[in-house]
């Protein structure tokens, strides 16, 4: 049997990668997205994801982890109602997991509710309860 060029099968997991991404809704995925930059402290990617009006509310969240180690093990999001073709309201399960020196607390993703609006063509987070 013939081995298969390294870069063929690398390209094949990627399209792959892709194809599923691509089945979830665009709003979920900013939500997301936007998680996976607070805990990666990456304020500027935060706030790119971000509607206008939550920028200094973005800015702040990726802070509030600059002394903890986090880390996003699992999070998958789903548009839990539309408000609007323009509004959605997105929830997540999962959790961020913050370490504080040798303790590690988990911070609940359940319990928030994502605002996501449209805007300039994109969807953005604009905050949640």
């Amino acid at each position: 049997m013939a081995k298969l060029p390294k870069a063929l099968i690398l390209l094949t997991g990627a399209l792959l990668l892709a194809a599923c991404r691509s089945d979830k809704d665009p709003a979920a995925r900013v939500v997301e997205e936007y998680m996976q930059a607070i805990v990666e402290q990456d304020p500027a990617a935060a706030v790119n994801l971000s509607c206008a009006a939550w920028e200094s509310g973005a800015r702040a969240e990726a802070a509030s982890f600059a002394s903890v180690r986090v880390e996003l093990p699992e999070i998958a999001c789903s548009v839990a109602e539309e408000l609007s073709e323009t509004e959605r309201r997105v929830t997540c399960q999962g959790s961020i997991k913050a370490s504080y020196g040798a303790v590690d607390q988990p911070i609940p993703l359940e319990r928030r509710t994502f605002h996501v609006v449209l805007e300039s063509g994109e969807w953005r987070v604009c905050g949640y309860r």
